[in-house]
């Protein structure tokens, strides 16, 4: 540990030393962004965020407040309305299998080039996608699943079984569902089935409960019916991957109530976020979600009748 005679004593022997010259090179400009990966222990278990890219979300997308009210909140949180929000992916390692939570946007361009990154980022991590064991779906919207299959339509993971909660199977395979949805839904379900349909003969329809040692999967419906949030623990340590319980930490630890226009059903969502809110930040749980900012980790507190985002230090170490 450094103390203040350490400092004073560097200081000293700093000044002794002879004036030089700095260098005039000139360090030509990076080509690209570092790889989007992170990774942290949980007890025995290693977890890396695996980014996917980054959606322009803004601010519209979110209702039941005034707008100028979601504005300020932004605004004192050092954010814009434009809301350039992150899409992570989580790569869980057990030691005995490694795990996927979700997949990302794969070659689907609806929300811009800058999605469709999950499969370099992984081998940017060192990891093959024929090293992936399973995958765990949280839901099965397009920036989750769509990751799953490539441009030509096949499986991305050629040795993965595929877990998805049943009420999430069920709700976007029911035809009879999708040909009640409006025109601007069935598109949701088309991208549901297509990136599904790879994966039927190794799909393991599951309800709550333990999906692998130390791997629970726990109901958190409203997003979507099936909707479900991961709770890994190892030993003493605990994270909860939240999926899409939050799409922006600003605005929904203020105002939990606020609706977000992707909601299935926006007056449970809210009721799920809250419930999961009270949960973690009783427990002073770490979390780690698909729509924080890069690399995701943090914890939720209490601030009086709401919540506080406060993210979580760089794991500087393994």
């Amino acid at each position: 540990m450094l103390t203040r005679r350490h400092v004073l004593a560097g200081a000293a022997a700093a000044s002794s030393l002879a004036p030089f010259a700095p260098a005039l090179g000139k360090a030509p400009f990076a080509p690209a962004q570092a790889p989007g990966i992170h990774r942290r222990r949980i007890g025995a278990i290693e977890v890396t965020t695996v980014l996917d890219g980054v959606a322009p979300l803004g601010a519209q997308l979110f209702s039941g407040r005034p707008a100028a009210e979601l504005k300020a909140v932004l605004a004192a949180s050092g954010m814009t309305e434009s809301l350039p929000t992150s899409v992570n992916a989580f790569v869980v390692n057990t030691g005995d299998k490694t795990w996927l939570l979700d997949a990302g946007l794969g070659a689907n361009q609806a929300f811009g080039p800058n999605l469709g990154r999950v499969e370099t980022n992984l081998k940017a991590a060192g990891i093959d996608p024929t090293q992936i064991d399973g995958i765990i779906l949280t839901h099965a919207h397009a920036d989750h699943c769509e990751g799953l299959i490539n441009a030509a339509g096949a499986a991305r993971f050629p040795n993965a079984e595929l877990v998805i909660h049943e009420a999430e199977a069920a709700f976007w395979g029911d035809d009879g569902i999708m040909s009640r949805a409006p025109a601007e839904a069935k598109p949701f379900f088309e991208s549901a089935r297509k990136s599904l349909a790879p994966y039927a003969a190794r799909i393991r329809k599951v309800k709550a409960g333990e999906v692998a040692p130390g791997l629970v999967l726990e109901l958190a419906a409203g997003h979507t019916p099936g909707h479900c949030v991961l709770r890994v623990t190892s030993g003493q340590e605990q994270l909860l991957l939240i999926g899409d319980i939050m799409h922006n930490t600003a605005i929904h630890t203020a105002y939990p109530e606020v609706g977000f226009a992707f909601d299935g059903d926006p007056a449970m969502a809210a009721a799920t976020r809250k419930r999961i809110f009270d949960m973690v930040s009783a427990d002073g749980m770490l979390v780690a979600g698909t729509h924080v900012g890069f690399p995701g980790f943090g914890r939720v507190l209490k601030s009086g009748p709401a919540f506080r985002w406060v993210p979580a230090e760089w794991a500087y170490t393994l």
